[in-house]
């Protein structure tokens, strides 16, 4: 009995160092590959996503994050992600492409998307305050929009960002082009 409980105790220290571990874990050169190579299937889905999670009455949808706000991190920003999955039952569909491109699990992915999402907006925010040619008013814009979200990025993640830029911005033009394409497939000339 004593052994029995000894092992199921170290069982769950073990998933909780994992689940702290994972939780908090920095973007990295190939986490970024993977969220490159995931997005085929995923910017589809949370679309659709998107879509029901607007169909749903407004008190069950869930809460806006506001980029200003303390507690908007990553982790806050994915936990919050999987909660809008699971009102929409689509968490299992994020698991599964997770799992094809490479990620433990959907909450990975979704930590990963978080991290990329913010420290493109705090880039671009830094890119902005930085450039005397923006007026005052659009750097005052921008303060106002999303706070002091370069304090939220951690220089780590603003390294692999940096160098993994060229891709991801071919990967959001690539998104852009294809949101823009007629459905129904592809034109020809």
């Amino acid at each position: 009995m004593i052994k029995q409980t000894a092992m199921w105790v170290t069982g769950l220290m073990m998933l909780a160092l994992a689940t702290v571990a994972h939780a908090e874990a920095p973007l990295t050169d190939q986490r970024v590959e993977n969220l490159i190579n995931a997005m085929d299937k995923l910017q589809p889905m949370m679309q659709q996503v998107g879509q029901r999670l607007s169909s749903l009455p407004k008190e069950d949808r869930p809460p806006k994050l506001d980029p200003r706000a303390a507690e908007f991190d990553p982790q806050t920003m994915s936990s919050g992600m999987a909660d809008a999955l699971k009102k929409v039952d689509a968490y299992s569909d994020v698991q599964r492409i997770a799992s094809e491109n490479g990620f433990e699990s959907a909450d990975e992915l979704l930590e990963v998307q978080a991290r990329v999402m913010m420290g493109f907006m705090a880039m671009t925010q830094q890119a902005m305050m930085n450039n005397p040619n923006v007026p005052e008013k659009a750097r005052k814009r921008m303060q106002q929009k999303f706070g002091n979200i370069a304090d939220k990025v951690s220089e780590k993640d603003q390294d692999v960002l940096r160098r993994n830029q060229q891709k991801l911005m071919q990967m959001m033009r690539e998104r852009q082009q294809q949101r823009q394409q007629p459905s129904g497939g592809s034109q020809s000339q």
